[in-house]
């Protein structure tokens, strides 16, 4: 019998069929309402689990590589170099701060560094990592923390790839890196 080449399953699925048996067969055991409410909450845990992962660094959305083109042949293949060195430094230095922002619900380094993100993200065009950036600006300026959980996962994955796209990227007419 020959396998298909579909993706392989998640691993965590039959796990969690186990953990639904597991829990039908303790669910005519519990008699207290504080039993049942847990059972429920392990129950809501479990449906969660079986949801797909959001996207976190599977790559840029929405992406116009004329932008970081038109930035290069600007720059010209000797400032090229200089150029892709000084923009891989400011990406990372706005994920670290970022990170640092998102982990600490500091509402002024979320809002610093989304501006920047904003700039940076527009000027290679990452267009949808700059729409998120301004979403996230808005954001921190509301201090939402919930709205902060739903748009930092993509948003990192968007700016891993960007990063890696730069620093994949090599200047206009084979200058070296």
């Amino acid at each position: 019998m020959s396998r298909s080449k579909a993706a392989p399953e998640d691993p965590i699925l039959g796990p969690l069929q186990d953990l639904r048996r597991a829990v039908d067969a303790l669910r005519p055991h519990l008699d207290t309402a504080d039993q049942k409410a847990d059972l429920f909450l392990i129950e809501d845990a479990i449906a969660r689990l079986s949801q797909p992962l959001p996207e976190m660094s599977g790559g840029l959305g929405e992406f116009d590589p004329s932008r970081l083109g038109h930035l290069l042949d600007l720059t010209g293949p000797d400032l090229a170099v200089e150029l892709l060195a000084r923009l891989t430094e400011d990406l990372l230095a706005t994920q670290d701060a970022l990170e640092s922002g998102a982990a600490n619900a500091d509402w002024k380094r979320l809002r610093e560094g989304s501006h920047v993100l904003i700039s940076l993200a527009g000027s290679v065009g990452a267009l949808s990592l700059q729409a998120m950036s301004e979403t996230l600006n808005a954001i921190a300026h509301r201090q939402d923390g919930d709205a902060l959980d739903a748009v930092m996962p993509p948003l990192r994955g968007e700016l891993a790839a960007l990063i890696r796209l730069v620093r994949a990227t090599r200047p206009p007419n084979g200058t070296a890196r």
